[in-house]
């Protein structure tokens, strides 16, 4: 017989590993949370410009540690992500509960729901009309692009990623006739962008460019976004969407020197108005920031989901140091969104056009 959820709970907690609902999980969160409110605190008082770090966004390839990404975080087990994704996209970034702190507190929508609201936001700021040639730098699980080609009959979108889980998964959905990426509208490339040369991506083939939780592995934005205008239309759009923080936060900078480094290898938070000054290719026309606290929230159903999945993944797909290392990640992840009520960490919306 297999072992119950309660016996899984107890036998995890003789471990020390503790869920979302626990007094132990909970104290260990809210000191998490007070250390990161501290040091938000400290940066946002005494802000320093990159250059006086020495950092550029000017250097370098565009992304590094791509294989160490994928070895560490993306190509993680399918069972892993199916057990706390939502069950419609799959999507494996922010979901969209409000505009304001209050707002995202009283929201009833379900994870669902939210993901929803993210993506049809999105679409609003992007200007998405419907006719598009849509590039996606990242696409992940195929969550955007199940939004769009269920919503616009007459859009067509091309996505990229170097993960071979995500492949693997995308491939098998296109097979099935049932699903909105099987329509013929959907492309699906394995590699990284800036890897794979502009000409055989498509010169000038697409009106809009976009990304979703890409841009905290980007190292070179001016390298980014000549690629990016050498495949657009004259006059075309870029929109991308990634976790931001008000102000520069150097350890954030540098993935070796934090946990969330452990996680996320050449993972970085750059300051929300970084990405907006690189218009050498291209103007803005916009940009957002979007409340921390939407992400925590989303974080904080994904960790429910997660331990409730303890059935499936306990011994199954996960030792119980495996379980341990997840668990802590969702916990620091909420941690680092919950302070200054997601006004300092969160989401930023970007939307360009390319200069003709």
């Amino acid at each position: 017989m297999p072992p119950t959820p309660q016996e899984i709970s107890t036998r995890l907690a003789e471990q020390g590993i503790f869920g979302p609902a626990s007094k132990e999980r909970k104290l260990y969160e809210n000191r998490l949370t007070r250390f990161f409110e501290r040091e938000f605190s400290r940066h946002k008082n005494d802000p320093q410009p990159l250059e006086a770090l020495g950092i550029s966004t000017e250097r370098g390839p565009i992304m590094e540690e791509t294989d160490a990404l994928m070895e560490h975080h993306y190509d993680e087990r399918s069972e892993f992500f199916a057990s706390f994704l939502d069950t419609h996209y799959r999507a494996y970034s922010m979901a969209y509960y409000g505009d304001t702190p209050q707002a995202v507190r009283a929201s009833t929508a379900t994870l669902e729901e939210a993901q929803y609201a993210k993506f049809s936001l999105i679409a609003e700021r992007a200007r998405i009309q419907g006719h598009e040639r849509i590039f996606n730098i990242g696409c992940g699980f195929g969550s955007l692009e199940t939004f769009l080609l269920q919503e616009f009959p007459d859009l067509q979108i091309v996505g990229i990623t170097p993960s071979k889980v995500q492949i693997a998964y995308l491939k098998e959905r296109m097979k099935n006739p049932l699903d909105p990426l099987s329509s013929g509208r959907f492309t699906v490339i394995k590699g990284s962008f800036g890897k794979i040369p502009s000409a055989q991506l498509g010169l000038a083939s697409y009106d809009l460019v976009m990304s979703i939780g890409v841009i905290e592995h980007v190292l070179n934005f001016q390298l980014l976004f000549r690629n990016i205008a050498e495949i657009l239309v004259p006059g075309g759009r870029t929109f991308h969407h990634f976790i931001t923080s008000q102000v520069t936060i150097p350890k954030f900078l540098d993935p070796t020197r934090t946990r969330i480094g452990l996680y996320f290898p050449g993972g970085r938070v750059w300051p929300h108005d970084e990405f907006a000054r690189h218009t050498t290719h291209f103007d803005l026309v916009d940009s957002w920031f979007v409340n921390g606290l939407n992400y925590w929230r989303t974080l904080d159903e994904w960790h429910r989901r997660y331990w409730n999945a303890m059935p499936v993944l306990y011994g199954q797909v996960f030792d119980e140091q495996a379980i341990s290392y997840w668990n802590d990640y969702f916990s620091l992840c909420k941690a680092v969104f919950a302070p200054m009520d997601g006004r300092f960490y969160g989401n930023s919306h970007y939307l360009f056009q390319r200069k003709n």
